[in-house]
Order: C-alpha cells, then sequence, then structure tokens
C-alpha cells in the first residue's frame, strides 16, 4: 500500500512539473507585460502577431513624450534584434543621435525620418550590443536641438534582460 501511494505521488508531482515547465516553455508575453522598466507591446501585422520591448520618457509637466525606444525581433527572425528610437520634432538631423551603454564607446545612428509625432532612426542590434543592453544598467540616448546643443537622456536597462528574453520564447 505504501508503495502504490508513494508511486501515484510521484506521478502527480511529474505531472505537476510537466505541466508547469511546458507553459512556461510555451509562454508568450502579453502586451502590456512589464518587465521593471520595460513594457511588452505586441502588435497584429499581415496576420501575425509581433511583440516588442520599449520604454517611453516624458515630460514631468505635460506628459509629453521626448523619448521612445523600442527593441524587438523581425519578424520570422529571433536571431535579429532591432532597435527603433524616436525623439522630437525639432532637432538637429545632420548630426544624427548616438546611444552609450554604461562606460562603453557610443553607437551613432542616423535619423531616417521625422513625422508628425517625431523624428526616427534606428539599426539592427549586434550580438555585442545585444549583450550590452543586456548587461548594462543604463543607455545613454543623445540627439542635438535646433542650435546643435546635445540633449542626453538616460534609459535605464533594469527589467531589459528578462523583456528581451520573453521576446525570444
Amino acid at each position: 500500500m505504501q508503495k502504490i501511494t508513494h508511486n501515484i505521488l510521484i506521478s502527480q508531482l511529474f505531472l505537476l512539473l510537466t505541466t508547469l515547465f511546458s507553459t512556461t516553455a510555451n509562454a508568450v508575453p502579453t502586451d502590456g507585460e512589464a518587465f521593471d522598466n520595460w513594457t511588452v507591446r505586441c502588435e497584429q501585422s499581415e496576420g501575425r502577431e509581433s511583440c516588442f520591448i520599449f520604454q517611453n520618457l516624458v515630460l514631468q509637466n505635460g506628459g509629453d513624450s521626448i523619448l521612445h525606444v523600442a527593441v524587438g525581433y523581425l519578424p520570422g527572425n529571433k536571431k535579429e534584434a532591432v532597435i527603433l528610437v524616436s525623439m522630437p520634432l525639432g532637432i538637429s538631423l545632420p548630426l544624427g543621435a548616438n546611444i552609450k551603454i554604461d562606460e562603453q564607446e557610443p553607437t551613432k545612428f542616423e535619423i531616417e525620418r521625422c513625422e508628425t509625432s517625431g523624428c526616427r532612426g534606428g539599426f539592427r542590434l549586434k550580438d555585442d550590443m545585444l549583450q550590452s543592453f543586456r548587461m548594462g544598467k543604463t543607455a545613454m540616448v543623445t540627439f542635438y536641438d535646433g542650435h546643435r546643443k546635445a540633449i542626453e537622456m538616460p534609459l535605464s536597462l533594469i527589467g531589459f534582460s528578462a523583456g528581451i528574453d520573453a521576446l525570444e520564447l
């Protein structure tokens, strides 16, 4: 009797662990899910759902967005991460922008276009830079105002690693 009870207990434990691990392994990030300072956003495009993580910096007075940074993977390619940085209108376009993680050298990128909602630039994240985002504490995004004065915006990387990991599932 004791051996049967022991076997049933082991079977139930195995079933519970199998269920937990399969649920975790197949978990998909949900729209609005937060990973500390990063939030998941999912959108439908051409019948497929695409998710990315983002952080939005806003002015304390008025709540206007000053910087929006989104990182995700190209549809159908979980190996190639991209970053899109949205900045306010009225910035100097020829100087571009750059992003610096902790004490590393900055990576310069072009501001590709401006629309009514702001100016955007982005680039593909090479493995070493993606790793720097994962391991870093702060990224400094620098762009220039109309008088070519540098505007530096700190971006917290707390939660980035967990957020990007969730997108890889």
